[in-house]
């Protein structure tokens, strides 16, 4: 509607000028002692990109050592960058109450005004306004990032973007070029490494072993499926699982178990309702919001085989070493998926992406076509989404 569009643009107009009046009232802060030492890192991701990350995280510790090394995470990250041992400190935010809650982000930041850091990495390629404007309010004698990417500043069509992003760029003492845009999320954290002058390139992340609940890991041999999705866009069709399902329990002889949020515990039912044998209907199990991030982990590192969509389980198997199978719309492709290696990987499980093949791959990064948005606008989900048949994910699977 012609009124929403303008209440839009207004509210965007809005958003500009309250960022420039927070950026015109927020010093960079600088340490006054002399003695400063140690390093924070910012690094507010979802979970699948935080464990991409985890290759070039584990550098950190030897590149600076010696040095305290500090990580700013979002909360959900919190348990798994602890567990790494990488970092002498982990300090959680929630991401989104920091975006939209001021007397929040006012305690984070009063946080920091009592600390000094030598250096400050920001180690985001796609940078966020309340990123920077943290990165601004931490007291560094050195602050480095990424030459942002635009595309979650939310602010490009407007001419005061440029004033905008200027300022937020003058937080940093240097910025490190980020490569091609849709560079692979693997072998641009390298990039990022090579930047402060370190001779490093990507492999594949690793995801420590942990001890689990006794009788959290279900017998072999099994699969695990992840339907769900951050974004209902991205999700394959439910029957089109339960047909891929079917095959893996008749043809391959394993047990099902569905894994996801417990927001997503609805799937479970529709999964099941979609199959056609009840000999296989017996054999599928419900993991939906049942398991902590760890358990989750040690249940993909047992299986077979993991099928899902572009979500967090996907980069899991990546991380413990199990072949995943990802059907992946291409409005990101070649960012996140597929995986790309500098240095050897060989004996790592795959991790396929089944995907339409489509001219507009990567369409996040420009404009959706106007057959994806009719299309979208029809079933919820992006086209390429849509074309990616039963068989093309059968024939991966017995690869």
């Amino acid at each position: 509607m012609a009124w929403r569009s303008a209440c839009d643009k207004v509210c965007r107009w809005i958003n500009i000028w309250l960022t420039q009046f927070r950026i015109a009232g927020l010093k960079n802060q600088r340490p006054v002692a002399r003695d400063v030492q140690g390093i924070i890192i910012i690094k507010i991701d979802a979970i699948g990109d935080f464990l991409i990350w985890l290759d070039s995280a584990e550098q950190y510790k030897k590149l600076y050592k010696g040095q305290k090394i500090t990580l700013v995470c979002n909360t959900f990250c919190t348990d798994i960058a602890k567990n790494t041992g990488f970092f002498d400190e982990v300090i959680s935010i929630e991401s989104k109450r920091f975006e939209a809650d001021n007397q929040y982000k006012k305690e984070i930041w009063n946080r920091f005004h009592k600390r000094t850091f030598h250096t400050l990495l920001q180690t985001e390629y796609s940078r966020t306004i309340d990123m920077d404007l943290l990165a601004r309010n931490i007291p560094a004698k050195e602050k480095i990032a990424f030459v942002a990417d635009e595309s979650r500043m939310n602010l490009s069509r407007f001419i005061a973007f440029r004033h905008i992003r200027k300022k937020l760029d003058n937080t940093y003492d240097r910025l490190i070029p980020s490569g091609e845009r849709n560079l692979m999320e693997l072998e641009r954290n390298a990039v990022f490494i090579r930047g402060l002058g370190f001779d490093f390139y990507a492999g594949y992340p690793s995801f420590p072993q942990v001890h689990v609940r006794q009788g959290m890991i279900p017998p072999k041999p099994y699969a695990v499926i992840f339907p769900g999705g951050s974004s209902g866009k991205k999700m394959w069709p439910i029957e089109r699982y339960a047909q891929v399902g079917e095959y893996i329990v008749k043809e391959k002889g394993m047990d099902l178990y569905l894994c996801g949020g417990q927001n997503e515990a609805y799937l479970f039912r529709q999964f099941v309702d979609a199959m056609k044998r009840e000999e296989s209907k017996k054999r599928v199990h419900d993991l939906f919001g049942r398991t902590t991030l760890f358990e989750l982990a040690e249940i993909i590192r047992n299986a077979e085989l993991l099928v899902g969509n572009d979500t967090s389980g996907i980069h899991f198997a990546a991380a413990v070493n199990t072949k995943g199978v990802c059907i992946f719309g291409e409005f990101a492709y070649g960012r996140f998926l597929p995986y790309r290696c500098e240095r050897d990987c060989k004996g790592h499980e795959p991790i396929i992406v089944c995907s339409a093949k489509k001219d507009c791959a990567g369409c996040a990064y420009e404009k959706i076509t106007a057959a994806c948005k009719e299309h979208l606008l029809k079933t919820g989900r992006y086209q390429c989404v849509d074309e990616v048949s039963v068989e093309q994910v059968i024939q991966a699977l017995s690869r």
